[in-house]
């Protein structure tokens, strides 16, 4: 049978669950992501905006984008608090100047940010945390305005329970339970490509490009 969207906690609150999520290892797909950015920051004049990260989680994909950019400058948002000490703690880590990532404490459907006045608005597993993800597309546009980029990148979510096992089997092998547990709850939470579409649709968002890139993650990429 079909499998049905079932929600997450919008706010990883815990302090256990964020540490824990920053030893998840989601380097390679998080590197694509960096590199993508840094790319659409580049082709977009990055110099007439900031980035904006929606949901920056652990950092790490805003602190590559500044290595692989390093004329850009970001607005990094993040409601959680435990999950921003995490990413404060990665940004002296890397060694890097706050004023080049900026950590925003706020909720990515509504933030104090002029409208228009990114250069390149990303998200990247934010949108499967949202009960209604209408509201970070609508945000993510509003904050791009007509000029600016957006790369928002997320989970599928699998047909059956059947293929999200099989994916949890593939991808979390020798994860903790804990691990484990948020990875098959985020597969379970996630939107299907065409969900994702609707949303855009919905919201009358054009020019954004939407497909799946990999077994379990979609992308929507306008630049």
């Amino acid at each position: 049978m079909p499998l049905y969207r079932i929600l997450e906690p919008e706010i990883m609150a815990g302090a256990e669950e964020a540490a824990e999520y920053d030893h998840m290892d989601f380097s390679a797909t998080d590197r694509l992501f960096a590199e993508r950015a840094a790319a659409l920051a580049r082709a977009s004049s990055f110099a007439s905006g900031p980035i904006v990260d929606l949901g920056c989680g652990n950092a790490k994909i805003p602190l590559a984008i500044a290595t692989l950019a390093p004329g850009t400058r970001t607005y990094a948002v993040e409601m959680s608090l435990a999950m921003l000490s995490v990413a404060a703690r990665n940004r002296a880590k890397a060694g890097m100047d706050a004023s080049r990532v900026q950590f925003i404490a706020g909720d990515a459907k509504q933030l104090p940010i002029r409208a228009g006045s990114a250069g390149l608005v990303i998200s990247n597993s934010l949108i499967h945390h949202i009960p209604e993800p209408r509201a970070v597309f609508q945000e993510a546009a509003r904050l791009a305005g007509h000029r600016g980029a957006i790369l928002i990148r997320d989970l599928v979510r699998p047909e059956n329970q059947n293929a999200l096992d099989e994916l949890v089997e593939k991808y979390a092998a020798g994860w903790s339970a804990l691990q484990t547990g948020l990875f098959a709850d985020s597969l379970h939470a996630a939107l299907t490509v065409q969900e994702v579409r609707q949303c855009l649709a919905d919201c009358g968002i054009g020019g954004v490009k939407v497909s799946q890139i990999t077994d379990r993650h979609w992308s929507a990429e306008r630049s």
